[in-house]
This record gives structure tokens, C-alpha cells and sequence, in this order.
């Protein structure tokens, strides 16, 4: 029995933990959609006032704010079990074959956001050894950016081991 409370109280934090990250990276994507709406505010601005538009726009849009804003949430549609689903015969399963394919489910997700965290590494890796530019306007280093879909993957693939693990270990459909 106290075993059981222990895993209980550490699934718990852990659970609680990876709640907050998911909660910071959506914090994140939020800063990007302001920051896409400042730089084009800037832009249309200084082309108005100016007749001189604000360099880079497309490309910092494009490459440094659309692709977190895109990625950063993914581990919290994972926590939430929110990605699209279809359970037109999922509803109509026994409780044990309901297990089963959430099992399943569970181990074909880890593997995929695994291979996802495993090839996009590997492209940030051959990015930034080779100081990866964008040539629109002025010379724009994009390889930073191509670091956050490794950390995401990494991070949802976690969420996807934690939160398999709470259902068949717990059973909680949660």
C-alpha cells in the first residue's frame, strides 16, 4: 500500500511538473503571436510614416515567430489529450480492448515524437554547423530557430511516456 501512494504522489508531481512546462511553452507561443503583431505593426507603420518598411519582417514572421507559435503548444495538447482523435469504435469497446489501444496509442506517439525529436536534432546540428541564413533583405541567421522543434519533440515525447504510463499504470482516462 505504501508503495502505491509513493508512485501515486510521484506520478502526481511529475504530472503536475510537466503541466507547468506545457503551461510556459503556450506562454511562449503567446509572446510570438504579440511579437508578430508588433514587427508588422512597425513595419506597416515605418512604410506609412516613412516610406521605409521595417527589414525582415516576412522572414522574422516566418522563421522565428510562426514556428514557435506553431510547435511550443504541442505538449500541451499532449497533457490535455487534446490532438484530434477519432473514437467512433474506441466508444463502443469493452474496458479491457479500450487499455489495449490506448496502450498501443500511447507507444506508437512516444515513437513518433521520437523519431520527430531524432530528425529534427539532427537537422539543427547540420544548421548550425553550417550557419544557416536566410537571404531575404539583410543575411538573417535562422539556425537558432531550428533548435526548438528538437526541444519540443524531446518535451512531448515526454508528455506522451508520462501521461501513457498514467493510464496503464492508474487506468485513468484522464
Amino acid at each position: 500500500m505504501r508503495r502505491a501512494r509513493q508512485w501515486l504522489y510521484r506520478m502526481t508531481a511529475l504530472l503536475r511538473i510537466a503541466d507547468r512546462a506545457a503551461s510556459a511553452l503556450v506562454f511562449l507561443a503567446a509572446l510570438a503571436v504579440l511579437a508578430i503583431f508588433l514587427t508588422i505593426t512597425v513595419d506597416v507603420g515605418m512604410r506609412a510614416l516613412f516610406n521605409a518598411p521595417f527589414s525582415n519582417t516576412i522572414e522574422l514572421v516566418s522563421f522565428y515567430y510562426m514556428v514557435p507559435l506553431t510547435f511550443l503548444p504541442i505538449m500541451m495538447l499532449e497533457m490535455r489529450r487534446e490532438h484530434i482523435d477519432m473514437d467512433l469504435f474506441y466508444r463502443l469497446f469493452p474496458r479491457s480492448l479500450k487499455w489495449v489501444a490506448r496502450a498501443i496509442s500511447g507507444a506508437i506517439t512516444i515513437g513518433i515524437y521520437g523519431l520527430l525529436a531524432w530528425f529534427t536534432f539532427e537537422q539543427a546540428l547540420k544548421s548550425t554547423a553550417s550557419g544557416e541564413l536566410s537571404m531575404g533583405v539583410n543575411l538573417l541567421p535562422i539556425w537558432p530557430v531550428r533548435w526548438v522543434l528538437p526541444v519540443v519533440f524531446v518535451l512531448a515525447t515526454l508528455a506522451a511516456i508520462l501521461m501513457t504510463l498514467h493510464f496503464v499504470l492508474d487506468g485513468e482516462d484522464g
